[in-house]
């Protein structure tokens, strides 16, 4: 009995010795663990500082190239190229400007000649058709035979349309009479079809009360025939259910009488030695497990507390859990710190991409700002290709206004036209010029009408009955005039 407990207590203490062991090689891990975190977060920290070093570094350059381009772009856009554009632009303006007066000119002295174009060509116009209106004797003397042949043919044809007339109204007096005929025997068969369309209208109506009673009862016979077979087969299947419920009753009667026979034979007392013995030895081996598992449990709990010197276990979980919390809050800032350095990396790599696309920018002003001199150039050159080419046909213009204007006077002075409203308004100048064209044309129109209804002259009434070989019965007068007109 003696041995028993020194096996037991020096089987114990190898066992604490080993766990002193084990916590001894996990405390100088964790400490090299340690090490090697402070040792890498130094260099990380100086890898840190350099690499900002070298970032500021590069801003520093980049913010000095950035006033150096600024600069640059000061002096290109108040540089030798903006007076030159300066320049440009004015005298393009000018120049602009200049060809916009003379095409305003030129689109008024071309609105003009064309108005005194059509005022020529009207007057010529009308000069033609007074020439060729003209009435002489011999076609007098033919359009008076002419009418008085159209006279006689229009008297025959009235001969023969009054004719026409009498026995198309006999027709009309014998159609009169079969019209009215026809309208009282119309009558008569109105009546007669009023009185067949209203038998056949009750015979319809009774026809259909008789199909509507026989549909509706049509209608019940196949409802009640319909519920009749409805409650054939839903006796059936109540029928059916019925049955399969008797059978599922005495399956279960039969089932209840067997497990009741069962359990009467299976509730009888039986003894088995060996079944017991075995049931006894394991509940002994489980509790044994559990004791060692206690006792290594406690083991382990005396060695963590002889290790971190403390006795109680609220605050040994305190103090592993801040370590745990500290150990957290590094590895945090270690990943920040990664992420910093990541976003340093891309902001720089942002600004050189934005240096390089500022420099591109720069390089297209430049070949867009000398493609642009050259296009003004060549503008300031169409433009004073346009103006002579303008100036040109002006002078051709004002040649032919001349001549037009010389024209018109020359046309004035044939017509011996009243000079006294050109000398009131003119005083002395009689010559035609483009401010009184208008009135000098004007004068011209209303002479060219004079002349005009003085050649229409028609002579009066009296001398024409005096003549012999008038018509009787006839307007001499309007159907000269008639056919004047459409001569």
């Amino acid at each position: 009995m003696s041995s028993q407990p020194k096996m037991a207590s020096e089987v114990g203490a190898a066992e604490q010795y080993e766990m002193e062991q084990l916590a001894e090689a996990e405390t100088q891990r964790l400490q090299k663990l340690l090490r090697t975190l402070e040792n890498e977060r130094a260099s990380f920290l100086d890898a840190k500082n350099k690499a900002l070093r070298k970032y500021r570094a590069n801003v520093r350059l980049l913010e000095k190239e950035k006033q150096q381009l600024q600069l640059q772009l000061d002096c290109e856009e108040n540089g030798v190229h903006s007076k030159r554009e300066t320049e440009l632009e004015s005298v393009l303006e000018t120049s602009y400007e200049k060809q916009k007066q003379v095409n305003q000119a030129l689109k008024a002295k071309k609105e003009a000649l064309r108005e005194l174009e059509g005022h020529i060509k009207k007057i010529h116009r009308e000069i033609a058709e007074i020439r060729k209106n003209e009435l002489t004797d011999v076609r007098y003397n033919e359009t008076i035979a002419k009418a008085q042949h159209s006279v006689k043919k229009l008297e025959n044809r009235l001969d023969v349309v009054n004719k026409k007339a009498g026995v198309a109204m006999a027709e009309n007096s014998q159609l009169r009479q079969t019209i009215d005929h026809m309208l009282t025997e119309r009558a008569t068969f109105n009546i007669m079809w009023d009185k067949l369309v209203n038998k056949l209208n009750e015979g319809k109506r009774y026809m259909m009360e008789l199909i509507d009673q026989a549909s509706s009862a049509y209608d019940t016979r196949e409802e009640l025939c319909t519920k009749l077979q409805i409650l054939k087969d839903k006796g059936q299947s109540e029928k059916m259910t019925h049955v399969q419920e008797m059978r599922e009753l005495q399956r279960k009667l039969d089932h209840d009488a067997k497990l009741q026979e069962f359990l009467g034979i299976k509730g009888q007392c039986r003894s088995n030695a060996e079944l017991e013995e075995r049931e006894e030895q394991k509940r002994q081996k489980m509790l044994e497990n559990l004791e060692k598992q206690y006792a290594e449990y406690e083991q382990i709990m005396t060695r963590i507390m002889s290790f971190s010197g403390e006795d109680d276990i609220d605050r040994l979980v305190a103090k592993f859990i801040k370590k745990e919390e500290e150990n957290f809050a590094l590895f945090n800032y270690v990943n920040e710190l990664s992420h910093e350095v990541e976003t340093l990396t891309e902001s720089v790599q942002v600004l050189q991409d934005k240096i390089t696309e500022q420099i591109a920018i720069n390089e297209s002003k430049e070949h867009s700002q000398d493609d642009n001199i050259d296009a003004l150039r060549q503008e300031e050159l169409d433009s004073k290709e346009a103006a002579d080419a303008a100036l040109e046909i002006k002078q051709v213009w004002a040649v032919k206004l001349d001549e037009l204007l010389r024209t018109a006077e020359r046309i004035y002075k044939l017509l011996h036209c009243d000079e006294a409203p050109i000398l009131n308004l003119l005083n002395t100048e009689r010559q035609v010029t483009l401010n009184n064209a208008k009135l000098f044309l004007g004068i011209i129109e209303r002479r060219v009408a004079n002349m005009i209804s003085n050649v229409n002259y028609v002579e009066p009434t009296s001398k024409i009955l005096g003549r012999k070989d008038r018509v009787p019965n006839f307007n001499v007068k309007d159907s000269a005039k008639i056919r004047i007109e459409r001569g």
